[in-house]
């Protein structure tokens, strides 16, 4: 029986992790990173590591060698890094960050198998983004086949470090060559940026070139941080924010962290969901945790405005929903009352495009319609710079998605100018200087 390939191999799916920790323990199992033939015993390469790290094998499959005729060439990982995730007190709470994750975008956006392909696997498939960490480019000519979603191994590399290290934290340069250096946000900062540079996007053009893809094209989390490379107006000058030179670690610090004690969230907020807002008991719930280190009275409040969202037609409008309680130092959207940053902040963008029909880029200048579908590309006459820069603005802010969060000075700023711009009776002396 010693030589039967059934006592010198196992491709174990499904196991739990507390037996297959004490098969490990026991000494009666070694670890080795490629699926075994019957013909003999495991041969693991640090290339094949990698390709267990990069999903080659399915998900909840371990494979296994036995210590007693394993080859020399085999790299397994110690019994007791293994524990560190598959132990019954492991060190890294694998399980709890797996039931949050359920929850994210990462796991249910369905972009992997849309997005596999043309350069634009780097950031949407979980094999795009390590081979992008690895070779440092992506050739677009390629495609991921059998492509999966962005998930623990896309950011982390246990099986190659023995750690829950991740992947990348270098300082990211932008698409406008400005740099982003924030800590371990710097992974994040890796997909959650412009994909256009401003300042070539942004010029005179025909209608039917300013498409409804012209724009930062969706995620300019990390350049809204560092107040860049949104369209800025000759003559005016732009500020940068507080969360990004301030708080550590920047994305991850406010995206991922969970309260010091007792939760009283639920799975879809914090934590591995990425998510500041989620429902609780039926009642919407933003995670305020990680704000108070800074404002230590931070509450939620409930929202007074519908929120501007991106839709493939153009824009949607959701909600009223809650805010973080933090009233404006000023009336920015000229209504007459000061109100919570994100009401200010929505405000102005209904003053571009909005539900009822009447915000300047619905009436003077027809890019979108009453209902929000952008049809700027049908018209007659040619756009100005400054037009489209307004327009170039406008999906800037509407796709960074904090409405003033992640920068409050610098989206005012470039909301103000690009409402001044298409409607020059507009009051920008609430602007921030």
């Amino acid at each position: 029986m010693r030589s039967s390939w059934l006592r010198q191999a196992f491709i174990l799916a499904g196991l739990p992790a507390a037996a297959l920790a004490g098969l490990v323990a026991a000494g009666h199992m070694q670890t080795a990173a490629q699926p075994l033939s019957p013909s003999g015993p495991a041969q693991a390469t640090q290339a094949q590591v990698q390709a267990l790290n990069s999903g080659t094998l399915l998900a909840g499959t371990m494979v296994l060698a036995q210590a007693g005729t394993a080859s020399a060439n085999v790299r397994g990982v110690s019994s007791a890094t293994c524990m560190n995730c598959h132990g019954s007190t492991p060190k890294y709470p694998v399980l709890g960050a797996k039931l949050t994750y359920e929850h994210s975008a990462h796991k249910l956006n369905g972009n992997a198998t849309y997005a596999n392909g043309g350069g634009c696997q780097q950031c949407h498939t979980n094999e795009g983004f390590i081979e992008w960490t690895q070779k440092g480019k992506i050739d677009p000519a390629t495609f991921v086949a059998n492509p999966s979603q962005p998930g623990c191994m896309t950011c982390h590399a246990p099986h190659e470090t023995g750690t829950m290290a991740l992947r990348t934290t270098k300082p990211v340069t932008l698409v406008n060559k400005e740099e982003f250096d924030g800590g371990k946000g710097n992974l994040c900062a890796s997909c959650h940026q412009s994909r256009s540079d401003a300042k070539a996007a942004v010029k005179d053009l025909p209608a039917k070139d300013v498409t409804a893809r012209l724009g930062a094209h969706h995620g300019p989390q990390a350049d809204m941080m560092v107040g860049t490379n949104a369209y800025q107006f000759p003559g005016k000058t732009y500020g940068s924010s507080d969360h990004y030179s301030s708080v550590d670690n920047t994305c991850v610090s406010c995206h991922m962290n969970l309260p010091k004690g007792r939760y009283s969230l639920s799975p879809e907020i914090g934590g591995h969901s990425m998510n500041l807002a989620g429902e609780v008991h039926e009642v919407e719930t933003l995670n305020t945790s990680a704000c108070v280190s800074c404002h230590k009275d931070m509450k939620q409040a409930p929202g007074t405005a519908s929120w501007s969202k991106f839709s493939d037609a153009g824009v949607q409008w959701v909600g009223p929903t809650a805010v973080f309680a933090v009233t404006a130092s000023d009336d920015y959207d000229r209504d007459g009352k000061k109100e919570y940053v994100q009401d200010e902040v929505q405000g102005l963008m209904d003053l571009l495009v909005n539900p009822q029909g009447t915000g300047a880029m619905q009436t003077k200048l027809a890019m979108y319609d009453a209902k929000g579908t952008y049809i700027g590309a049908k018209a007659a006459a040619p756009y100005t710079a400054a037009q489209v820069g307004a327009l170039f603005n406008y999906r800037y802010v509407l796709e960074d998605r904090s409405r003033g969060i992640h920068n409050l000075t610098y989206t005012v700023q470039l909301l103000t100018d690009s409402i001044a711009a298409l409607d020059p009776a507009f009051d920008t002396s609430a602007r921030p200087k």
